[in-house]
């Protein structure tokens, strides 16, 4: 028999949200005023206290048995788990130890400064050497200080202060497994038990943008600018892709999904989002119309309106979103420059015509074929039904040049279908579905549909193993490593970075900002 590992449900709750939790404790005493920092920082430690002690209770505070409640998994699978976390991690290029892809300059030049400088970080035009950056800038003197959701690297960043960046690096690519590591735990939890589809949809799902690709071999045209950036202004990102690029968005941002549907009360909703906040400001706007849906749904209203607010308006909840507003809210507004381009995405393309073509191909290819697959058995389920909703509507509006609104707004609701087919995918393959299997061999529909969502699912692997080649290729050929391209965003070594870290990384009128006047260290 397989030895299984019983995990109280208060236990992991206490490590997945300590994970969350931790990053923004030492955000609030090393970057703010003692007198500010420390207790706020004690505040949020005894949300998490109460959090924790309250998450093995319903919405009513009745005390849920501790058998319906906790996670059994086979030893196999933990360590399944844990070594596709390490891995995962690895080669998606976090910590720097192999050929990386995208915005890794960025994301080692963050590191390198919350190292090398003191907190706040603030840094000196006349650091500058590169000439070229040095004219692009246009000054000389000055100061200007470093604004962007860094919360994820300082764990991490406190290692590299301790044992040098190596330490540092290392810390960053156990810290990030960890929370993928979690965020298994957790989804096994939902679906009813571990599964290989788990760690499969986690690393893979993505939407069908194979086709276009095959089509772009024989058919060109000009907006194309990647195998999942082949629509103009509007993109969903695979996983793959998100864990390649913004994994100090995506990660926590999962695991708080995760959280969030297996919770058994709403009073820790808030800390959530909260929490989510210091992360990704674009991740709460996709996870707040969620968060609602999941306190209205029907298992969370079972004590009525009345007590449904009360839990709504926890002591949890209501301490920690001002806590981490009172804070993140002046840090994040005092750097506007990012997102100085916004519009109605229409406004970006030639005419009306082309954006109703551009829509519809999009949400054909990312959101529909799901939605097929998922109806039948998820069609009352108002996560799902909200989840399709907000990546619907999402595509409207673009911010930043990059369109960040697009790309991160919609993490919550994607990862939400990600969980759903993982589940799907297991009930059909599950041993103990006879019942499913039979019924696809009786009814010639069941059976269209299954080639479907195989098909589906086998398409749906294409930017995953793509982007994987390419990594690892680059890597086992021996292709140099960019992620020292910057360096330091206090000494820009490429000036082709320069636009992009003046206008999304830094802040020049940080001195009059309310966070530098009255919060942060001086």
């Amino acid at each position: 028999m397989k030895k299984v590992i019983t995990i109280p449900f208060r236990v992991f709750w206490a490590l997945a949200l300590g994970f969350l939790v931790l990053p923004v404790v030492i955000f609030f005493t090393g970057y703010l005023r003692l007198y500010v920092g420390l207790p706020l920082a004690a505040l949020l430690i005894g949300v998490y206290i109460l959090s924790v002690r309250d998450c093995v209770k319903d919405q009513e505070k009745t005390l849920l048995s501790s058998d319906n409640t906790a996670i059994k998994i086979p030893v196999s699978y933990l360590i399944g788990f844990v070594v596709t976390a390490v891995l995962l991690s690895l080669v998606s290029g976090v910590g720097e130890f192999i050929y990386t892809l995208n915005d890794h300059p960025y994301r080692r030049a963050i590191m390198n400064d919350l190292i090398n400088y003191r907190w706040p970080v603030i840094y000196d035009y006349s650091t500058q050497t590169n000439p070229e950056v040095i004219k692009e800038i246009g000054r000389t003197s000055g100061t200007y200080a470093f604004m962007y959701y860094f919360t994820y690297w300082l764990p991490a960043a406190l290692a590299g202060k301790l044992g040098g960046i190596t330490a540092g690096n290392i810390a960053l690519m156990l810290w990030n497994a960890a929370g993928i590591c979690l965020t298994f735990i957790g989804i096994s939890k939902i679906i009813g038990r571990p599964s290989f589809t788990v760690p499969f949809f986690y690393i893979c799902f993505a939407g069908l943008d194979v086709l276009p690709n095959i089509v772009h071999t024989f058919v060109e045209w000009k907006a194309y600018n990647g195998i999942e950036a082949w629509l103009p202004q509007l993109a969903y990102m695979s996983n793959f892709a998100e864990l390649t690029s913004v994994f100090h968005q995506c990660v926590p941002c999962w695991l708080i999904v995760t959280l969030i549907m297996m919770s058994y009360n709403t009073r820790s909703v808030g800390l959530l989002g909260g929490v989510l906040l210091t992360y990704s400001p674009w991740g709460v706007i996709g996870l707040f119309p969620l968060a609602i849906v999941r306190v209205f749904s029907k298992p969370m209203r079972s004590g009525g309106i009345k007590k449904m607010l009360q839990n709504v308006f926890s002591i949890i909840n209501i301490a920690s979103c001002a806590a981490v507003l009172f804070v993140y809210g002046p840090f994040y507004l005092g750097n506007h420059t990012s997102t100085s381009i916004k519009g109605f995405f229409w406004e970006f393309l030639d005419g009306p015509g082309t954006a109703v073509v551009v829509y519809l191909l999009f949400v054909l290819t990312e959101v529909v074929p799901f939605a097929l697959i998922l109806w039948k058995t998820d069609k009352k389920n108002v996560l799902f039904i909200a989840a399709l909703i907000e990546l619907m509507i999402i595509p409207f509006y673009k911010v930043t040049l990059a369109n960040d609104f697009c790309l991160r707004s919609s993490m919550a609701a994607r990862f939400i279908l990600c969980i759903l087919m993982a589940r799907y995918l297991k009930d059909l393959y599950d041993a103990d579905a006879v019942i499913v299997r039979k019924k696809l061999k009786r009814k010639k529909k069941d059976v269209v549909k299954l080639a479907f969502t195989m098909l589906t699912i086998i398409l749906m692997m294409f930017p995953a193993f793509v982007t994987c080649y390419f990594v690892l290729g680059s890597e086992f050929t021996g292709e140099p490593h960019n992620a020292e391209d910057i360096g330091s965003f206090g000494n820009i070594r490429n000036e082709i970075h320069t636009w992009n870290v003046t206008n999304n990384y830094i802040s020049n009128d940080y001195g009059e900002a309310f966070f530098f006047k009255y919060l942060a260290k001086k």
